[in-house]
């Protein structure tokens, strides 16, 4: 995600890939969605420095507050998918359950037939 920002001119990908990463993230481990949301957020600023220090060439001059910025969304959809989680039934545990139930109905179907 943030190597894919080094191409680009603006930070719009990087930020849909930021609320979109957040939200999954934040209801696949709603314990830690805070630490997840930190790391994918600052990982931009970390990649802008190194391709600077690296002198990678990039299309733009990175500024460093955008990518401290995109640490606000990171953090509220990693919240956001949190409370999805707690507050829906279709959890990961609950999705992964259902699935094996399926498989195993499925199986017992076909030992009978």
């Amino acid at each position: 995600m943030a190597l894919g920002d080094l191409g680009n001119v603006d930070l719009l990908f990087a930020g849909t890939l930021l609320l979109l990463m957040g939200f999954v993230v934040g209801w696949w481990w709603p314990w830690q969605w805070w630490l997840s949301g930190l790391l994918m957020g600052g990982i931009l600023p970390l990649v802008q420095l190194w391709a600077t220090l690296a002198r990678f060439p990039m299309p733009y001059v990175p500024d460093p507050l955008q990518g401290l910025l995109l640490l606000i969304p990171a953090l509220l959809m990693a919240g956001f998918g949190a409370i999805v989680h707690q507050k829906t039934p279709y959890t990961p545990a609950a999705l992964r359950a259902r699935l094996r139930r399926a498989r195993q109905a499925d199986y017992h179907d076909y030992e009978e037939s």
